[in-house]
Parts: C-alpha cells; sequence; structure tokens
C-alpha cells in the first residue's frame, strides 16, 4: 500500500499500529525491507518484519509519535521519527528516535526500505 509523501509515515505507521492492524503495517514496508529494534537483531523482508512486531501488535501498548525531521531526495527519504509506547494506563513503557529509509515505489508510494527504530537515539546518555 504505502503512503503518498514521506511526510505521512509516521501519522499512518502510528494509526494502524494503534488499530493493531498488522497487514496494513506490513503493507507500509517493501517487500525486502530491513526492520531492528535494538540495531543488533535484524527481521529482513516482510515475513520476518512481521514476526518481530507481533508482540507489540499483541500488546495493549498504544504508539505516539512525530517526525522531527524528513530530508527527501528523488526516490529516497531519510526520517528521523521520535517515539513513545505507552501502557495501558498511559505511562510511557519505552521511547527512542528511530532512524528509516523510505523509498518511492514504481507505484508512486513510499515504503520503508530501513526501519531502525532506535537507530537515532542509542548510544546516548
Amino acid at each position: 500500500m504505502g503512503v503518498a509523501s514521506p511526510e505521512h509515515m509516521a501519522e499512518t505507521f502510528i494509526q494502524r499500529f494503534n488499530d493493531k492492524d498488522s497487514a496494513g503495517m506490513l503493507s507500509l514496508y517493501a517487500p525486502d525491507a530491513l526492520f531492528t529494534m535494538d540495531g543488533e537483531t535484524v527481521a529482513r523482508g516482510t515475513a520476518q518484519i512481521k514476526e518481530a512486531l507481533a508482540g507489540f501488535l499483541a500488546s495493549p501498548m498504544t504508539l505516539k509519535g512525530r517526525y522531527d525531521s524528513v530530508l527527501e531526495a528523488g526516490d529516497v527519504a531519510v526520517c528521523k521519527l521520535r517515539w513513545e509506547l505507552l501502557n495501558a494506563e498511559g505511562w510511557i513503557e519505552m521511547d527512542g528516535v528511530s532512524l528509516e529509509v523510505l523509498k518511492r515505489g514504481g507505484d508512486g508510494k513510499w515504503r520503508f526500505a530501513i526501519d531502525d527504530a532506535t537507530g537515532s537515539s542509542r548510544g546516548q546518555d
């Protein structure tokens, strides 16, 4: 499925996460995309990404966030998302800053090529 412009990826991903829409979330990834939560364990392709996200989608947690930056050059965009995962009571369970590489497909839609959920926040004190 993808999104019409890189600026729409965050809101679309967050909505689908909060709706627990696994198929909708996976449609935001290119077939050969890479996802990592910690920079060490890597999921490649939609089947592995589905497995990597399953625990989050099965939980009562909700996601909120916003892009700090979106840089676009041709058919590639680099985005930085500041996010928080909230537990059922609304308390922050986890937070981070992702580093995302989006690519525009032949259909004109943008999809994740790389989704490094904590890439911009790892190593900070």
